[in-house]
Parts: C-alpha cells; sequence; structure tokens
C-alpha cells in the first residue's frame, strides 16, 4: 500500500529494528507497533517519514518506514 502526506498511520510491523529516530530529547523512544504518527513526506522507493507526537504536538519521534511497515489508520484530508 501507498501513503501520502498527512496520512495517520500504525506502525504495524518493524523489519528493522534499528532505526535512526529523531525527536526533541537527547534520546527519543524508539517505534514500536501499535504507535501511530502521521505521513510527514514521501521520500520515494516506498520510504516514508512518520512523526509521533503528543497530543498537544511535541513531537515524540520521526523515523523512516517502509510502506509494508506501516497500515493506514486515516486518510489524509478525510
Amino acid at each position: 500500500m501507498s501513503f501520502q502526506r498527512l496520512d495517520i498511520v500504525r506502525v504495524a510491523r518493524l523489519v528493522l529494528e534499528a532505526r535512526e529516530v529523531d525527536g526533541v530529547v537527547a534520546e527519543p523512544p524508539r517505534p514500536r507497533p501499535g504507535d501511530v504518527g502521521t505521513v510527514v513526506e514521501e521520500l520515494g522507493d516506498d520510504l516514508y517519514l512518520v512523526e509521533r507526537a503528543t497530543d498537544d504536538g511535541r513531537t515524540v519521534w520521526v523515523a523512516e518506514f517502509r510502506g509494508d511497515e506501516l497500515a493506514l489508520v486515516h486518510p489524509a484530508g478525510e
């Protein structure tokens, strides 16, 4: 499945446990299956940059995922 910018997605599985993760704290938590985030960038080659944020909009983590690691929760614009 392909995703577009601002789709809400769930981490369905992790193919790569070790991945680069950014966040607002020095050691951001690692993404886990079940985490929900927003596609913030389509990187091409079935790669997506996803941001998980708190309810008040603070970034928890930002990480790249393959499309087969994600499941659509809510399409953008709906």
